[in-house]
């Protein structure tokens, strides 16, 4: 069902201090860039930062409404807690080779999906789900 982790996202309140950070400090290889959203190449799997809300990045969250992980963050960080809302502050992007055949069977399990299967921007489709604890776990066909 789930081919391998696709991505490991963090949030950052300084997008580019983060980047130094890693890029400079750690010595990991940047792979792409953006204002909210840096990916690196560690061994095969992104390892990415991203400007978030929970993390009291306001401005950086308003800048990309596109995406639902971005929107789903802010909202999250700004929002009182709730048993229904994600509260990650990480997320998971787990690759999967038929979204909606892996999406149907989860759901038949009992899995809490916070959106359906849909096109994103980029060129793949997503699902996101929540675990038991509502971290949030994104289902990724590309």
């Amino acid at each position: 069902m789930i081919k391998k982790i696709g991505c490991v996202e963090v949030p950052v309140s300084d997008m580019d201090k983060a980047v130094a950070f890693y890029e400079n400090i750690v010595g990991l290889k940047k792979m792409y860039e953006h204002p909210v959203w840096t990916a690196f190449d560690v061994g095969g799997t992104r390892f990415a930062l991203a400007a978030s809300g929970t993390k009291k990045s306001i401005e950086s969250a308003k800048l990309c409404t596109s995406c639902s992980f971005c929107v789903l963050r802010y909202v999250a960080g700004k929002m009182k807690p709730d048993r229904e809302k994600p509260t990650a502050t990480a997320i998971i992007y787990l690759e999967v080779a038929d979204l909606d055949e892996v999406y149907e069977a989860l759901k038949e399990k009992g899995t809490k999906f916070v959106t359906e299967p849909r096109e994103q921007g980029w060129g793949g489709r997503t699902a996101v789900m929540l675990d038991p604890d509502n971290n949030i776990l994104v289902l990724s066909e590309a």
